[in-house]
């Protein structure tokens, strides 16, 4: 893949240091955080911004509505 990528027209690899910089993008703040664990007890998956990923459900049990 990576020679498929070198191969575009003014592509070029990156320094180590350009590479230690990438970290998969920025999620930004979450308006509303959640406690990773209460996520994960509540069947979503903890995202890195403090948000929780998950179903209507999911979102039910971490409000207390349905538990």
């Amino acid at each position: 893949m990576l020679k498929n990528i070198l191969n575009l027209k003014n592509a070029q690899t990156l320094s180590k240091d350009q590479q230690k910089s990438v970290n998969g993008g920025n999620l930004g703040a979450c308006p509303n955080p959640v406690d990773a664990q209460k996520c994960q007890s509540c069947g979503g998956y903890p995202l890195s911004n403090g948000c929780c990923l998950g179903t209507r459900e999911t979102h039910m049990c971490i409000s207390g509505i349905f538990e």
